[in-house]
C-alpha cells in the first residue's frame, strides 16, 4: 500500500542523529510533495539526568530564559533547513514546544494532523535505554500515524 503523506512532523534533539532525520524528512516531503514540521521540545524537569547532556535547566520557568531558549531553538532548527533545491522548496514550519518529549511529539502530531513522523534514535541499549527509555519507543507504541525511526 502506498501511502501519500501531506504533513511530515520531524523531532531533533540537534544531535548526529537528529540532523540524519531531518535530511531523511526533506526528501520524504519533497517525494510526497508534503508540508514539513521541524520540531524541538524543550524538556523541563527539576533535577537535571546526567545520562543526558541536552536537558535545560529547570530555571527556564522564567519567561526570559525561556523565550531565549525558544529562539535559540527555533534558529537551531532554521540552519537545519537544506539551503539547495530541491529540497529547500519544501515547504516547511518549525515548532519548539515544552514538556515531556514523547508526549510533546505525540501531542504535536495530534493537533497538526500529521501524516508521518520522522525521528530518530541513538540506538541505546541495556541499562541506558532501561533508565532514560526510549522516546522514539513511546511514540511509536501510542500514536496514530506512521514513524519513521532513524538510526
Amino acid at each position: 500500500m502506498h501511502e501519500n503523506f501531506k504533513r511530515i512532523l520531524v523531532t531533533t534533539d540537534f544531535s548526529e542523529s537528529g540532523d540524519h532525520a531531518i535530511g531523511h524528512a526533506f526528501r520524504m516531503a519533497a517525494d510526497h510533495g508534503a508540508e514539513l514540521i521541524l520540531c524541538h521540545v524543550i524538556e523541563t524537569v527539576i533535577a537535571p539526568n546526567p545520562l543526558y547532556a541536552h536537558y535545560y535547566p529547570a530555571d527556564l520557568l522564567n519567561p526570559e530564559l525561556q523565550a531565549h531558549a525558544e529562539k535559540e531553538a527555533a534558529d537551531a532548527l532554521l540552519e537545519r533547513a537544506p539551503q539547495e533545491e530541491p529540497l529547500a522548496a519544501v515547504p516547511h514550519t518549525t515548532l519548539v514546544v515544552h514538556g515531556s518529549p514523547a508526549e510533546e511529539i505525540m501531542r504535536t502530531a495530534r493537533d497538526h494532523e500529521v501524516d508521518l513522523i520522522v525521528i530518530a534514535t541513538h540506538g541505546r541499549t541495556g541499562l541506558k535505554h532501561l533508565l532514560m527509555g526510549s522516546t522514539a519507543e513511546r511514540v511509536i507504541r501510542h500514536v496514530h500515524c506512521p514513524v519513521l525511526v532513524v538510526r
